[in-house]
């Protein structure tokens, strides 16, 4: 029997900001300039987390992003959280993120956080050079972060993360040298490491697309990860996942949130085109802020997207997505929950990969995992296992057990 159906992991989507930043493309508006809509923001969240209550089933992580969670109040994002505790059951040990601007907070702002369950902070540092922060069009400097750890330190926040941006226009090893060095002094639990991408619908994927914007050069991108590895690695950091770092110790500091993303569990994603996925069928809300707030004002479910998945591409998303971790894709779990040996569907694409020493299976952990060269060539390495209908169907006709549907 496939296993029950519910998801564990919730994903609260606020999409105001201070300012759009240049190279971001994420879903989000101006909090100036949309505050009626953000007054009535939070009361649609909540309409629309009852309505998915039957399929719930113990939280193990609740993720507040956005857009920028703390501008707004922190009261409103504590009224949230409560509410979440009294309309689902949350794991004794449940991970609460919520992401922060520097920008946006104070020690109170935090105490107050701290107060009301969140654990585990990320905040969004991106540089710790001035310089570089105003090319980025972020509204705080290096400073800011400074004061935004010793404050959340303060306030009893022992699970930190901190996001730094690489692979900047005009940025050197040495500056991001400089950048991991001074997070370091801050002690983080957790680093997360993005190579810039130039996105059409950013400031800067605009730019790059008429010919503004120069990207970094492709073997500096590569050697300024290489060089992060190393110098985290020497740090006392795990790296479990491409752009992911956890330090090492008695605790498991990785992200509880991603990671179960990672392992294609269940999940439930509210708010403005937030995303959802439950075993085979996927859905993302509406884009359009009035009309997510509009319909679930009169108790209907947001405009919505959906998709049912056929098992190939599924299994795809198991692939792409299981082999971003470094422990890579755990064989038996897959089989059991969708009847799929992943060695055998991929088999020809797998001799290939073995063949480029891109991907390795390690027997005693029954699992596929990327080989050092293969995460540094790791989106190369997931278009090998894009497959389409016809394959679906194969697929089918080579399992011993029939598929079950939901």
């Amino acid at each position: 029997m496939l296993k029950d159906i519910a998801f564990k992991s919730l994903y609260l989507h606020l999409p105001f900001c201070l300012k759009r930043c240049n190279y971001c493309d994420f879903l989000s508006h101006t909090y100036a300039e949309v505050k009626a809509q953000a007054a009535a923001y939070p009361a649609a969240l909540r309409q629309e987390m009852r309505m998915y209550r039957a399929y719930a089933g113990e939280l193990r992580s609740v993720y507040f992003g956005g857009g920028t969670p703390t501008v707004l109040p922190a009261a409103e994002l504590c009224g949230l959280l409560d509410f979440i505790g009294r309309t689902f059951t949350l794991a004794d040990d449940a991970e609460i993120t919520v992401e922060c601007n520097p920008a946006t907070v104070d020690a109170k702002y935090l105490a107050e956080l701290r107060a009301a369950g969140f654990n585990r902070l990320s905040i969004g540092a991106q540089s710790f050079q001035d310089a570089e922060l105003k090319m980025l069009g972020r509204l705080h400097d290096a400073a800011a972060v400074r004061d935004c750890v010793a404050a959340a330190r303060q306030a009893g926040f022992d699970n930190i993360s901190l996001d730094i941006i690489y692979a900047l226009p005009g940025q050197t090893l040495a500056d991001l040298q400089y950048n991991l060095l001074a997070a370091l002094k801050l002690s983080p639990e957790h680093i997360s490491l993005y190579s810039l991408q130039l996105d059409n619908d950013s400031i800067w994927g605009r730019e790059y697309a008429a010919g503004k914007l120069l990207p970094a050069d492709k073997d500096l991108e590569a050697d300024m990860l290489q060089m992060a590895r190393g110098m985290l690695r020497e740090q006392g950091f795990v790296q479990y996942e491409i752009a992911n770092f956890a330090r090492r110790g008695e605790r498991d500091f990785r992200s509880r949130h991603n990671r179960l993303y990672w392992q294609r569990e269940d999940y439930l994603g509210v708010g403005l085109g937030a995303a959802s996925c439950l075993f085979m069928t996927r859905w993302q809300n509406v884009g359009t802020l009035d009309a997510y707030i509009e319909a679930l004002a009169k108790l209907h479910r947001p405009p919505v997207e959906e998709e049912q998945l056929t098992m190939a591409q599924a299994m795809s998303e198991v692939m792409f997505m299981g082999l971003r971790q470094t422990a890579g894709v755990d064989i038996y779990p897959v089989i059991d929950r969708y009847r799929v040996d992943p060695l055998r569907f991929y088999d020809y694409e797998l001799q290939g990969l073995f063949a480029r020493s891109l991907v390795e299976y390690v027997e005693d952990a029954h699992s596929l995992r990327l080989t050092e060269r293969g995460m540094m060539l790791a989106n190369q390495v997931f278009l090998e296992f894009i497959k389409d209908e016809t394959e679906d169907m194969q697929l089918l006709s080579r399992q011993d057990e029939p598929f079950l549907e939901i």
